[in-house]
């Protein structure tokens, strides 16, 4: 992340913008992205996720034993809950004055939005009995996620290597409400 683009995108209200630029953006954009080595590397950024695996894992091992009064459990929960804290701090200074690019566009938070707007309509639709409010509502809710899923995409790459993570938990949250959303459109069928 924080490399500057090496393309330019045309304007986001530009037809091109969204029939053929933003489609090569969710498709893949690897060829854009200069020749890096394919050996495996051990990379700060490995060590930042592993920093944060344990950090969370001292957190709720922490949390529960601080709950019962246990002066272990208050000082796992410090060191874990400020070990979170201070990492996320540090990623986003890293990132601090980087201007976020499509090549680093982060899919699972666009999916996220979109997905979550669809599914925003079906209760809607449920709520009031009919099946064409739940489409209206779905498709409003698809093209207010699909804007706020671009700025998103876009804007969390400033948290830096935490961006990651986050983009890992929205995608698997987009493969959860897409399933939700299928369970309760045919649900009702059988």
């Amino acid at each position: 992340m924080g490399k500057e683009s090496s393309f330019m995108s045309p304007k986001f209200l530009s037809v091109e913008y969204h029939t053929r630029f933003f489609t090569q953006v969710l498709r893949n954009r690897q060829h854009l992205k200069s020749r890096e080595s394919q050996d495996t590397t051990f990379t700060s950024t490995t060590e930042m996720f592993i920093s944060f695996a344990v950090c969370l894992i001292l957190a709720i091992i922490g949390i529960p034993s601080a709950a019962q009064g246990l002066i272990v459990g208050w000082i796992l929960s410090i060191v874990g809950v400020g070990g979170i804290v201070a990492l996320m701090i540090l990623s986003v200074s890293g990132q601090w004055g980087e201007r976020p690019t499509y090549d680093d566009f982060l899919k699972g938070v666009f999916f996220f939005f979109v997905s979550f707007g669809i599914f925003v309509g079906i209760p809607a639709g449920m709520e009031s009995h009919s099946f064409w409010i739940g489409v209206s509502a779905s498709l409003v809710g698809l093209v207010g996620g699909y804007a706020l899923g671009i700025f998103a995409g876009m804007q969390l790459q400033r948290l830096g290597w935490f961006a990651i993570i986050l983009n890992i938990i929205a995608a698997f949250a987009a493969i959860v409400l897409v399933g939700t959303t299928l369970l309760m459109l045919f649900l009702p069928m059988l």
